[in-house]
């Protein structure tokens, strides 16, 4: 993968946080410090691990599909 669909990717993936976040964010009818870090937190766990998991199940595939 090139610099070029990397950053697409990145790109891809920043704007679908920001919008959950605006959502997020307007849904919340009192804000504090500890709900923000919570929600900032699973936002960040989520964005970090579906990537990785995306690429094992892309490799376990391509995997397969060679032996066929």
């Amino acid at each position: 993968m090139g610099v070029f669909e990397i950053v697409v990717i990145s790109l891809g993936l920043s704007m679908d946080a920001f919008a959950v976040a605006i959502c997020k964010g307007l849904s919340i009818m009192k804000m504090n410090w500890k709900k923000c870090l919570k929600v900032g937190l699973y936002f960040g766990l989520f964005q970090a691990i579906m990537p990785v998991i995306g690429f094992y199940v892309g490799e376990t595939f391509s995997r397969v599909c060679r032996s066929c």
